[in-house]
């Protein structure tokens, strides 16, 4: 039986084995590749690290919620639509796809274990069609970029057909967060830096996994940091002395990008001669 884990949760990539395969468990590989997942226990959300190798090919039935996935290096294509490094894809709940890696890729990719979208968020339940692929430049879909700082909105959890909140965010020099809660569970990845939650320290490919309303607070080191966020849902911010914020790219006064595409994808699995 799997132990649940605790308020805050760390997973530290050098703590356990890379393995052959794809471990995300709703995803299937064809093809060669290396994966690491982090061991979060009967955590509601899941992160793997997976290096997939030229020509492979990764294939979801219509068993799953809202995932996203971040690509570290090398490009992913969906549909005749090319996700490159530092892009992101999302693949709404329920839509079975295929998604080709024609020159290798390493991508970090969340889930939830709930395949169901929730419906009881400030933005209510999604639609339930037409769903389908996002595929997101390196722009995002938000952003709020200055001297020192770089946050790009893959997701806000708007869209109306998913929910799912997925982000990066970093900055270029030494911070320190306010103490503060997100109403929402949260996996964080951490591509860059190293940050510290009281004595325990990240490094890049380490992860922490955060329960709903847990407050929290973070430090980074001198040279900065950046992260992945990956959420279910829409969440509030709470910090010491202030009422809940909701979150998103447009509540929150970022700049409209939009580099991304959308994809409707049918009921039935794709062929393979005609990805997407």
């Amino acid at each position: 039986m799997r132990e649940r884990v605790k308020a805050i949760g760390f997973a530290r990539r050098d703590e356990a084995e890379v393995g052959p395969g794809y471990a995300a468990p709703t995803c299937t590989l064809n093809g060669d590749g290396c994966c690491w997942s982090a061991p979060f226990g009967s955590f509601p959300l899941w992160v793997t690290w997976a290096e997939v190798a030229a020509g492979g090919e990764l294939t979801w039935s219509a068993h799953h919620g809202d995932e996203g996935l971040y690509v570290v290096d090398g490009e992913l294509e969906f549909d005749g639509l090319t996700c490159p490094a530092g892009g992101a894809m999302i693949i709404e709940s329920g839509v079975p796809t295929r998604v080709q890696v024609p020159n290798g890729a390493v991508v970090v990719h969340f889930g939830p274990e709930d395949p169901e979208p929730p419906a009881d968020g400030v933005h209510g339940p999604p639609a339930p069609d037409p769903r389908g692929v996002h595929v997101v430049g390196p722009g995002g879909v938000w952003a709020a970029t200055e001297p020192g700082r770089d946050t790009r909105m893959f997701a806000d959890s708007t869209c109306p057909t998913c929910r799912v909140t997925l982000f990066l965010t970093g900055r270029d020099h030494e911070y320190r967060s306010s103490a503060h809660s997100h109403s929402a569970d949260e996996i964080l990845y951490l591509l860059r830096g190293r940050i510290h939650f009281g004595s325990y320290e990240l490094g890049p490919g380490d992860s922490v996994a955060i329960r709903g309303n847990q407050r929290y607070q973070f430090r980074s080191g001198p040279d900065g940091f950046a992260f992945l966020n990956y959420r279910r849902d829409a969440s509030e911010q709470t910090t010491e002395g202030s009422e809940p914020l909701l979150e998103g790219g447009e509540v929150r006064g970022l700049t409209f990008v939009d580099d991304s595409h959308y994809r409707e994808v049918p009921a039935t699995i794709p062929s393979r001669s005609r990805p997407g």
